[in-house]
């Protein structure tokens, strides 16, 4: 004679309460795990974004030239990097972040990805059409590579397979430059300010004024004659 099943086998059911354990234990692991990723990378786009504005309010001093200038720039670039190895990527093989290909100027002419976006306010006017700031500063590329392995539990990679290599973005910075007093002084001469500038304003006769070297001061008569000065304190 047989053995009545409800006699062979436990109506017990206080596994599932173990499964059901290990179940949210996991998944509360990984929402953390998620959280953390996610605030730590902003924490590291705001030390990224303060690097670049360093980087490009180095570049705005007006002690020296242009390219003189970027250069210094790129040395407190290197220099603010190297402070933050695992944020940066400098000089650690095995980086969570990597801050990389600085570029400093006039980014509307030297950053392509910036002039793909700007379409055709390269020049930044107003609604009016009048120049304001120039598009000058610093950009740098942060790449995330602490999210390219990650996998959450019962979700798979954050990631897929074919995205890991383009997951990075453009930190950006913009400071107007000061010109040097060399730069300032050479605004001043004939060739820019007169030629290129007051000799093309419409509606005025400026085209027929005479232009008179600074060593030539004395005897200057009239007041159609042009002398070129530094106006404006620089």
């Amino acid at each position: 004679m047989k053995t009545p099943y409800a006699k062979t086998h436990s109506n017990s059911q206080s596994g599932f309460i173990s499964a059901d354990f290990i179940f949210s234990f996991v998944l509360v692991i990984g929402c953390g795990m998620l959280v953390f990723l996610l605030t730590f990378s902003l924490a590291v786009v705001e030390i990224s974004q303060y690097i670049v504005w360093s980087t490009a309010r180095n570049f705005s001093a007006a002690n020296e030239s242009e390219d003189v200038a970027r250069g210094q720039a790129l040395i407190k670039f290197k220099n603010l990097s190297d402070k933050f190895p695992l944020l940066t990527g400098s000089n650690n093989p095995t980086p969570w972040f990597v801050l990389d290909d600085p570029v400093v100027g006039d980014l509307a002419k030297k950053d392509s990805d910036f002039v793909a976006k700007l379409e055709n306010d390269t020049q930044n006017r107003d609604g009016s059409q009048q120049i304001r700031q120039p598009w000058i500063g610093a950009r740098a590329y942060l790449d995330f590579k602490i999210l390219k392995g990650v996998k959450l539990p019962f979700l798979g990679p954050v990631l897929s397979a074919d995205k890991r290599d383009d997951f990075k973005f453009p930190i950006r910075a913009f400071i107007l430059r000061h010109p040097s007093q060399k730069e300032c002084q050479g605004f001043f001469e004939v060739k820019n300010r007169f030629n290129e500038g007051i000799q093309k304003i419409s509606g005025e006769s400026f085209s027929q004024i005479q232009t008179v070297h600074i060593q030539s001061i004395q005897g200057v008569d009239g007041a159609s004659k042009y002398l070129p000065m530094e106006d404006n304190g620089c």
